[in-house]
C-alpha cells in the first residue's frame, strides 16, 4: 500500500478531471448517435410519404398490433390528433377544428376503404 505522501496529488486531481472529460465525450458520442437515429428517421419518413404519393402504398407497420397492418397506425394517428385537441381546446373555435379533425379522420377510414383496405374495427365502427 502507497502512502498518501508517495502519491501525487496533483495527479489525481488531473485523473478526476480527466474521468469528467471521458464521460462528457461519452455522452456527446451518445447523442451524436441519437442525432443520426432521428435524421434516418426524417429520412425513412420522407422515403415513406414520397412511395405514398407516387403510388398510394402504406409503409409496413410500425405498431405491433394483432394485425400488423400499417391501417392500424393511420387510423391510431388520425383519431389521436382529434382526441388530443379534444381535451386541450373546448372551445367554440376549438370546437370546430376538433370538427374537422374528426372528419379527416373519417376520410382517412374512407380512403383506406376506397382503396381496398381494412379500417380496423375498433377505429371503423365509428367512422
Amino acid at each position: 500500500m502507497s502512502a498518501p505522501e508517495q502519491i501525487d496529488g496533483t495527479a489525481v486531481v488531473t485523473t478526476y478531471f480527466e474521468d469528467r472529460i471521458t464521460a462528457a465525450q461519452k455522452e456527446v458520442e451518445e447523442a451524436r448517435a441519437a442525432l443520426a437515429a432521428a435524421e434516418a428517421k426524417v429520412a425513412q419518413r420522407q422515403t415513406e410519404r414520397d412511395t405514398f404519393v407516387r403510388d398510394g402504398s402504406l409503409p409496413p407497420a410500425t405498431y405491433n398490433a394483432a394485425s400488423g397492418q400499417p391501417e392500424w397506425e393511420l387510423c391510431g394517428w388520425a383519431q389521436t390528433r382529434s382526441a388530443r385537441l379534444a381535451f386541450k381546446d373546448l372551445t367554440p373555435a376549438g370546437n370546430s377544428a376538433f370538427n374537422r379533425l374528426r372528419a379527416e379522420e373519417k376520410a382517412v377510414h374512407r380512403w383506406l376503404r376506397e382503396h381496398g383496405r381494412i379500417v380496423p374495427a375498433p377505429f371503423g365502427e365509428k367512422a
